[in-house]
């Protein structure tokens, strides 16, 4: 009877042990978890949202000046188009001075992931550093606007190759597809109709493939 005793504690001891490693571990994985993914998930939200004002500053740009764009207004007009080769992002951006509600809107120009940019003190000081974000400047407002993609996440891959900042030619059958720098698997895209959209890594170049242009001018900052 005294050895049945000595083994049913030890055996009972044992389950306990178990049970208390399984229970780490499944504290470890509710708490470790969304440790790595909410953020993740948070600033991917964060940088949609940003996304979705500059996509309707320029949208209400575009009501007033006959549907059009500050890339396709000239200078003399009160567009941006004479800057589109110098490969700068930030002259365009400067055009939402009157259509940005906030006081402050510069941190919209900056996604929450992107370490290497800051956000604008003001206008006057806007440079290719304050923004996170590229633009087509050959989205066009009018003609198919849901499927014509307007502005993204600057972290852009081209054929394998990271690119840096200035104007990218970007034809219907080029490889584009997102470096993973800013967002994991995915990067935020705006269309010319207003909305937003995340896009997986492998469904980029099937947006490019849709847009009416055989070639589009993409200004990264």
């Amino acid at each position: 009877m005294k050895t049945l005793t000595t083994r049913a504690n030890t055996s009972g001891f044992t389950l306990i042990e178990l049970l208390v490693v399984i229970c780490v571990i499944a504290v470890l994985a509710a708490v470790l978890l969304p440790a790595h993914s909410g953020p993740s998930r948070a600033t991917r939200v964060v940088c949609m949202s940003h996304l979705k004002q500059i996509d309707l500053g320029f949208y209400l740009y575009a009501e007033d000046y006959g549907g059009k764009f500050p890339m396709q207004v000239s200078v003399m007009n009160g567009g941006t188009m004479e800057f589109i080769y110098s490969g700068h992002a930030f002259p365009h951006f400067e055009k939402l001075r009157k259509y940005m509600n906030e006081s402050q809107p510069f941190t919209m120009l900056v996604c929450p992931s992107d370490k290497s940019r800051q956000a604008a003190t003001n206008y006057e000081a806007l440079n290719d550093m304050n923004v996170s974000y590229f633009l087509n400047a050959d989205a066009c407002h009018t003609n198919n606007p849901s499927q014509t993609f307007f502005a993204g996440d600057r972290n852009l891959k081209s054929n394998g190759q990271t690119v840096g900042p200035g104007l990218l030619m970007v034809a219907t059958n080029v490889d584009l597809n997102w470096s993973g720098e800013l967002h994991l698997r995915g990067g935020n895209l705006a269309f010319a109709d207003g909305h937003v959209e995340w896009s997986k890594t492998n469904e980029l170049n099937s947006v490019i493939q849709h847009q009416l242009l055989a070639t589009n001018h993409i200004v990264v900052p």
